[in-house]
């Protein structure tokens, strides 16, 4: 059954809408083609209608991920993701014959707030999609067998992640970041704490996380809302809701960082990559800063921005780009610069000096910010015409933000002001402590860590 880690990288970057409720003095994009309901038992249900080819996609989300795991369970959530495939009719091959029956394809993705299962069907085969995925969440039947045998698949996508060096740093790099909360943003887990997942845990996450009342259907494409919503109400009926899975259990609050730090990682590769990821808002303890995030690193990620002449154009980097990863527990804040072994010190130290003053906005005005407005709108229009990440998407804030934070992005980030900019980069950039990560060759790694080192006394406690 085809499953995968979303790798947190491609999650960091990206480029889609972030979340809040205010009045919406007129409609949203959005709301002109989404349609929501819910079921009695708790289940959301939100249809997506774009009728510009004949295609359409399933998706069941649910509020799991790593964020629910503790530390000795790193890994749970996605092994469940792979099993539960096999548990329908508690037979591992009856999902994927019933998905060629009506020539879907299938995947699951586990990531830090959600898990979610698709089907990608013609638009004439959407009723059996739902159908089919209706059983594989009401009715999970899975073994000892079933463990035994996806296990070893869990592990060999964590070893071919592991395989390419810039994946192991971003993991070390975020290690490093969360700290003691690693476990609430390890999507993967490793082979000892995989190892120690057995089928009662699965079962327990069965039981808590998987239930209606904490779910929510989402199809998206060439489809009618309400013949969606008839037959949802027919395939989910009986799921019987449990209690609030995070009423007993409630996700403890992501430890803060309270001091810099590196991870230097040589290797015999051809450039250097510097990582530098820091603990940035909750979308619900700051929401406004989440907005503010999105808009500053469109203006940075500009190329005809200030900051990429100085750094990029006119400066020893190859490429520069930064990005804020809305979740509901603290998301990350991540800068990524491409540079040579020659010229990595001045290029690290360029970028320190950048982040280090980036509440001056040196070079950002109202003008820069109207064209950063007019890119991001564009690039939100594109993205809702976009009908297989569409789901997705919708799956992803559905679960971190509310799908209403969603529908007023475009109107908060349009009345993004510079203050508004400052105010993020003076609170969650500037002074902030943070993980520098450094891919290069031996002989680079061991001139720049001996740099930091140097820089470290320098700037004392």
């Amino acid at each position: 059954m085809p499953s995968r880690i979303a790798p947190w990288l491609q999650a960091l970057t990206l480029v889609l809408p972030a979340l809040t409720t205010p009045a919406r003095a007129h409609q949203s994009p959005l709301e002109r083609f989404i349609h929501r309901t819910r079921l009695d038992n708790g289940l959301d249900i939100v249809v997506a209608e774009n009728h510009t080819v004949p295609l359409a996609t399933v998706l069941v989300a649910v509020r799991n991920g790593a964020f629910t795991q503790e530390p000795a369970e790193r890994g749970l959530a996605h092994l469940y993701e792979h099993v539960l495939f096999r548990s329908y009719r508690g037979d591992p091959n009856a999902f994927g014959r019933v998905a060629g029956r009506l020539n879907a394809a299938s995947n699951g993705v586990t990531s830090e707030e959600v898990v979610y299962y698709l089907l990608m069907v013609s638009s004439k085969n959407v009723g059996g999609a739902i159908d089919l995925i209706a059983g594989l969440f009401q009715d999970a039947r899975f073994s000892n067998q079933d463990l035994d045998e996806e296990r070893p698949v869990v592990l060999d996508e964590l070893q071919r992640h592991a395989s390419d060096p810039e994946e192991r740093l971003g993991r070390q790099v975020a290690q490093a970041l969360w700290g003691p909360s690693w476990s609430r943003k390890d999507v993967g887990g490793d082979s000892a704490s995989l190892a120690g997942i057995s089928l009662d845990r699965l079962k327990q996450t069965y039981a808590r996380y998987y239930v209606p009342n904490n779910a929510a259907l989402i199809v998206t494409g060439d489809v009618a809302s309400e013949q969606v919503f008839q037959k949802a109400r027919e395939q989910f009926r009986d799921w019987k809701p449990g209690p609030d899975p995070f009423a007993d259990r409630p996700v403890p609050p992501i430890a803060p960082r309270t001091a810099n730090g590196a991870v230097m990682m040589a290797h015999n590769v051809r450039d250097v990559t510097i990582r530098i990821a820091l603990q940035g808002p909750s979308v619900g303890q700051d929401t406004a800063a989440t907005y503010a995030a999105d808009a500053l690193f469109d203006l940075l990620n500009d190329p005809a921005s200030a900051f990429q002449q100085r750094l990029v154009t006119n400066g020893p980097f190859e490429s520069v780009t930064g990005a804020y990863y809305t979740l509901s527990h603290t998301g990350p804040i991540e800068i990524v610069g491409k540079t040579s072994a020659e010229r990595a010190q001045d290029a690290l130290v360029r970028l320190l000096n950048e982040l280090e003053t980036l509440d001056v906005l040196e070079g950002v005005g109202d003008e820069e910010l109207a064209i950063a407005k007019k890119h991001r709108e564009v690039a939100s229009a594109l993205t809702r015409e976009r009908i297989a990440g569409l789901a997705p998407a919708l799956a992803r804030w559905w679960s971190s933000a509310g799908l209403d934070y969603h529908l007023a992005y475009d109107a908060r980030m349009a009345a993004q002001k510079i203050e508004d900019l400052r105010r993020f980069a003076g609170t969650y950039v500037v002074g902030q402590p943070r993980v520098i990560g450094v891919l290069a060759p031996p002989e680079a790694t061991d001139r720049l860590a001996a740099w930091l080192r140097q820089h470290a006394a320098r700037s004392g406690p």
